[in-house]
C-alpha cells in the first residue's frame, strides 16, 4: 500500500498574520470609548501594543521578513508589507508617547503646588526635591519586561493580617540585609473590587522600594460582587492592615512608628485615597478605634475616585471626604484611559488642592491607558522613578 504525501497547508496570507498586531496598534492610538463593553474589549486588545510596542514590532518584522525575501511577490504580500509599515509607524508613536512620560512627570514633581496656607493669609508652595534625570534601562525593558524579585530583596508571601486568611493576606518584600525598614509602602490591587490578588500590579515599584530599605506590601482585601456591596469592608481591611504594621510589624523588621504610604491601582487607588482621607475615623476601625491609621502619603495610579453606588454616595466618594487632613498625595493617570476616564482624577485633584495643606502632585501620561503598571515599559519605569522621588522625603 502506497501512502500518498499529505498536501502541504498553504500559509496564511501576510495581512491575516499581521492583523492582530495592526488592530492592537490602532486601538492603542484610537481607543473605543463607548459602549463600555466595547471599550473594555478594545482596551484589552490594545494592551500588547500599548505596553510592549518594541516586542510587537519584533513580531511584525519576523512575520513580514519571509514575504520580503521571496523572489515572486504575491498581491497579499504587497498589502501585508504596507500593513507592516503602517503598524511600525503606529508603534513608533506609541513608544514616543511612552518616552514623553519622563518629561511630564518631571514637570509635575517640579512645579510649585499651592497649598492651604493661602487661606491663612500667607502663600505657601512646595516642590519635590530635584533628582538626576531618569534614564530608561533598555536591557530590562527588552529582555525582562515582567519584573521578577531581584537579588537583595526577600519575599514573604501569604502573610495573614486579619481574621480571614483568604481575604486578609499580603506579600511582603524587604531588603535582604535585615536592616530596619525606613518606610512602609502598602500597594492595594485593582480589579473592580471583585477580582485581583497580591503581586500582580506595580511589581517594579514594590521591588524598587524594597531595595531602598522599605517594607513593600502588596495586599488584598474582601472582594465583593459589586463595589458598593463591599463598602466599607475593603476600607476596614486596609486599616486593619495598618494596625498589623503598627503592632506586628516590629517582629518583621518594621519599627513601630515607621511612616506608611498607601498606594493603589484602579479600585485600589480608591481604597488608598479613602484610607488617607478617613484617618482615625472610628466608623472604619471597629474594634481598633484607638490605632493610628494615618498615612504619611498616598499614591493613586489610574484610579477610580467616585462614589461606589447610590446608597453610599455620601460616604464612599473620596471627594465627599474633608481634605484638610490629607497627607501628601500623588495621582498619576493616563490621558486615554477608557476604563476610568481621566476626568475623575481631575475632580479629586481639584478637591485636594482646594483644602489640603500638603502637596498634591498630578501627572497625566500622554497616550497611557488603564493598567500601565504591569510590565517594565519605558513609561512605567519613569513612573517608578517619579514615585521614588515622591516617597523618599517621607521615609523615616
Amino acid at each position: 500500500m502506497t501512502l500518498l504525501p499529505r498536501p502541504m497547508r498553504r500559509p496564511l496570507p501576510l495581512p491575516a498574520v499581521l492583523a492582530p498586531a495592526a488592530a492592537s496598534t490602532l486601538l492603542a492610538l484610537t481607543p473605543i470609548r463607548r459602549p463600555f463593553a466595547a471599550a473594555t474589549a478594545g482596551w484589552v486588545l490594545s494592551l500588547p501594543a500599548l505596553e510592549l510596542p518594541l516586542h510587537v514590532g519584533v513580531l511584525v518584522g519576523a512575520a513580514a521578513a519571509p514575504a520580503l525575501a521571496r523572489r515572486s511577490t504575491r498581491p497579499s504580500d504587497v498589502i501585508g508589507v504596507g500593513m507592516a509599515v503602517l503598524t511600525y509607524a503606529g508603534l513608533g508613536l506609541v513608544l514616543a508617547r511612552q518616552l514623553a512620560a519622563t518629561r511630564v512627570l518631571d514637570r509635575a514633581l517640579a512645579e510649585p503646588h499651592d497649598v492651604a496656607g493661602e487661606t491663612a493669609g500667607k502663600s505657601t508652595t512646595t516642590t519635590t526635591p530635584p533628582s538626576p534625570r531618569h534614564r530608561t534601562p533598555w536591557p530590562a525593558v527588552l529582555l525582562a519586561p515582567w519584573p521578577s524579585v531581584p537579588r537583595g530583596v526577600r519575599a514573604r508571601r501569604g502573610v495573614v493580617y486579619g481574621p480571614d486568611p483568604t481575604a486578609n493576606r499580603f506579600d511582603l518584600y524587604t531588603c535582604a540585609d535585615g536592616a530596619p525598614a525606613r518606610g512602609v509602602l502598602i500597594h492595594i490591587h485593582g480589579g473592580h473590587f471583585r477580582a485581583g490578588a497580591p503581586s500582580r500590579e506595580s511589581r517594579a515599584m514594590l521591588f524598587d522600594h524594597a531595595r531602598r530599605g522599605w517594607a513593600a506590601i502588596s495586599a488584598t482585601y474582601h472582594l465583593s460582587p459589586t463595589p458598593e456591596s463591599g463598602f466599607p469592608q475593603h476600607l476596614v481591611d486596609i486599616k486593619r492592615l495598618i494596625r498589623w504594621v503598627r503592632t506586628e510589624g516590629p517582629d518583621h523588621g518594621i519599627p513601630m512608628n515607621t511612616p506608611i504610604v498607601g498606594a493603589g491601582s484602579s479600585a485600589g487607588a480608591h481604597i488608598a485615597m479613602m484610607t488617607a482621607l478617613t484617618a482615625g475615623d472610628p466608623e472604619y476601625q471597629p474594634g481598633f478605634e484607638d490605632v493610628d491609621t494615618s498615612l504619611a502619603g498616598a499614591i493613586g495610579l489610574y484610579g477610580y475616585y467616585g462614589r461606589l453606588g447610590p446608597a453610599t454616595k455620601e460616604t464612599s466618594d473620596p471627594v465627599r471626604c474633608p481634605a484638610t487632613g490629607a497627607p501628601p498625595v500623588a495621582i498619576i493617570h493616563g490621558t486615554l484611559d477608557t476604563y476610568t476616564p481621566v476626568k475623575g482624577a481631575r475632580r479629586l485633584v481639584r478637591h485636594l488642592r482646594t483644602a489640603s495643606a500638603n502637596p498634591v502632585v498630578y501627572a497625566e501620561l500622554p497616550g497611557a491607558q488603564h493598567g500601565f503598571d504591569a510590565v517594565r515599559s519605558p513609561r512605567y519605569l519613569a513612573v517608578v522613578a517619579a514615585i521614588r522621588r515622591f516617597t523618599e522625603p517621607l521615609a523615616g
